[in-house]
């Protein structure tokens, strides 16, 4: 079994014709033939269903027509990777939103700024990011996660070949506009938030890993009205311009930020939330990544 053979498999059926295929592929249609029929040969499976209407897929040859056609994509990606003309360095970040890890995000920028260097920092939620490391589209990510998700997250990343690393923890509470009344409370209540908007950064209540468990086993009312934000700025304006919150991590930074939203812990209810990089595994990290890692741990220190 050769690429090639993968590739004339796609191509046929994606054509709907062998003469169609070969046409497009430049090679001649006995050699085409022959190629799928010495597979067929070789794994002593028929791929093809051959009338005088043309050829179908075998329910085998489904099976491998998805297969190959992963293969083809995944060629394309790579093929287009290695002969764009690019940077020749490239550091690649998935991360959730964080003004301090942007901030030392822009440190790596700073002190490595010679030429063919290409940043790069993706936001997104956990499987996201997880997924973006897996398929090299970023060389690590950070992520966040509440203690009820450490088996499952553990499990999933030992199955993808993935590592964890735990950098610093934080406390979920109320984040709240400075200009709100609310604001000068020590804590806030159900009660408080009833009636309210609640507002939440759309990617950390993605998939697998969002935090809708986390907010039942805090006991936060369900208003039934929300505004997912995509963005800081949105969140943002969505809480200084309507009557709202939101639930999010306060992390203990040493680097004070300005910032005019309240973080008020709520009733009594504690939940720890603790920040990670996630790392292919036995891969050896970049000077660049080693520096941020030691940046962000500095910050939060």
């Amino acid at each position: 079994m050769d690429f090639n053979q993968l590739r004339f498999i796609v191509e046929i059926v994606e054509t709907g014709s062998i003469s169609k295929a070969a046409n497009n592929l430049f090679v001649s249609q006995p050699n085409l033939s022959s190629q799928i029929a010495n597979l067929e040969k070789e794994i002593g499976k028929t791929i093809f269903n051959r009338t005088n209407r043309g050829v179908t897929l075998t329910s085998y040859g489904v099976e491998v027509y998805h297969y190959a056609k992963a293969m083809v994509e995944q060629y394309k990606i790579v093929e287009k990777k290695l002969l764009t003309n690019s940077n020749e360095n490239k550091i690649k970040i998935a991360s959730f939103g964080s003004e301090i890890i942007n901030s030392q995000f822009f440190e790596v920028c700073r002190r490595y700024n010679k030429n063919n260097y290409e940043f790069e920092i993706y936001e997104c939620g956990v499987e996201k990011a997880i997924e973006k490391v897996n398929y090299r589209d970023c060389d690590i990510a950070i992520i966040i996660y509440s203690d009820f998700q450490l088996k499952k997250l553990t499990q999933f990343l030992a199955a993808e070949g993935l590592e964890l690393k735990n950098l610093f923890t934080g406390q979920m509470k109320v984040h709240i506009s400075k200009n709100s009344p609310l604001s000068r409370r020590k804590t806030l209540s159900k009660e408080n938030l009833k009636g309210l908007f609640h507002v939440k950064k759309s990617y950390l209540f993605e998939g697998m890993f969002g935090f809708d468990y986390e907010l039942e086993y805090l006991d936060i009312p369900n208003n039934k009205k929300t505004i997912l934000a995509n963005g800081n700025k949105t969140y943002n304006d969505a809480l200084h311009k309507l009557p709202s919150f939101a639930m999010e991590v306060d992390w203990k930074c040493n680097k004070e930020l300005p910032s005019d939203l309240a973080r008020i812990p709520y009733c009594d209810k504690k939940l720890t939330i603790t920040c990670a990089m996630v790392k292919r595994k036995n891969e050896i990290l970049k000077e660049e990544l080693t520096f941020f890692i030691n940046k962000l741990i500095e910050a939060y220190r």
